[in-house]
């Protein structure tokens, strides 16, 4: 039981850019088409004529509603689908959901259109036929996808941490000077120190060495604003909507199927790394 309940609460990438939605949604919605063309439940079997054009409109249900839940969900309940806390567990919810919301429309077509042509289920059976013939295969693939992104992604970092070891990261020496939003210097730092910062709102949290131990202060500044500052220093890099990083300072990197994750001695937390982070900027590492 425990090791289902860690497995659940494993990280999990959301599905997040319109291409992907989209392309999710189709492939979703071509899933449901090709399963009542082939199985023709709900007395499918019985339609003499125009039955793929019938079935047309269960696709086309599949399809509106996943693009809607994908845009929507997001819009709608903003803590809830946080991509950085997004779990297995999560995904589930939300493909069930989907699931649901798929067999209530497609129960009021098929007893409206289809009224005179097929079968009729109440709402409660048209529901319990769905969920059953659904939850399986969502089960099945989320758990496969979360352990091959997860190998894929370990792999890679035990490549990384690899060359991280054999120093492939060059030192570079220098001083940066971290400026507030009404460009008056807050903090000077020799290049070597600065940890990473983090962002907080309109303020973003400094993290440095300082005397050997780690030390934060808080700028009023944005990240983004704050990035263009380091645009000279190769080894600093934005890597997360809500984190710059200096590479010259990370030891190891571990991997989930979400992201990245870069580890910094003595650092109480990991630093994530967005799936948007360019490929050749962490394989540099």
């Amino acid at each position: 039981m425990n090791k289902l309940i860690s497995n659940l609460n494993k990280p999990f990438p959301m599905t997040e850019t319109s291409k992907q939605k989209l392309l999710v949604s189709f492939l979703f919605a071509l899933f449901i088409y090709i399963f009542l063309i082939v199985f023709q439940p709900f007395g499918l079997s019985k339609i003499q004529f125009y039955r793929p054009l019938f079935i047309a409109g269960f696709f086309l249900i599949t399809f509106l509603v996943m693009i809607l839940s994908f845009f929507m969900g997001p819009l709608i309940l903003k803590k809830a689908f946080n991509p950085d806390k997004w779990t297995v567990k999560k995904e589930i919810y939300f493909i069930l959901w989907i699931i649901c919301l798929i067999a209530v429309f497609n129960w009021l077509y098929n007893s409206t259109v289809g009224e005179e042509i097929t079968e009729q289920y109440n709402l409660l059976t048209f529901l319990f036929i769905t969920i059953a013939v659904g939850i399986f295969p969502t089960i099945f693939f989320t758990f496969y996808i979360e352990h091959y992104l997860a190998n894929k992604h370990n792999l890679v970092s035990q490549e990384l941490t690899g060359k991280i070891r054999k120093k492939n990261v060059k030192s570079t020496t220098g001083q940066i000077k971290i400026i507030s939003e009404n460009n008056a210097t807050e903090l000077t730092l020799n290049l070597q120190e600065l940890i990473c910062i983090v962002s907080e709102g309109n303020y973003a949290n400094v993290f440095y060495y300082y005397k050997d131990e780690i030390k934060k202060k808080l700028i009023r500044n944005s990240l983004s604003k704050l990035n263009e500052q380091f645009v000279i220093f190769e080894t600093i890099m934005r890597c997360h909507r809500s984190y710059i990083v200096n590479l010259q300072n990370v030891n190891r990197v571990s991997g989930n199927a979400r992201n990245y994750n870069l580890h910094v001695e003595k650092l109480d937390f990991t630093i994530p790394v967005s799936r948007n982070f360019p490929k050749e900027v962490i394989k540099s590492i």
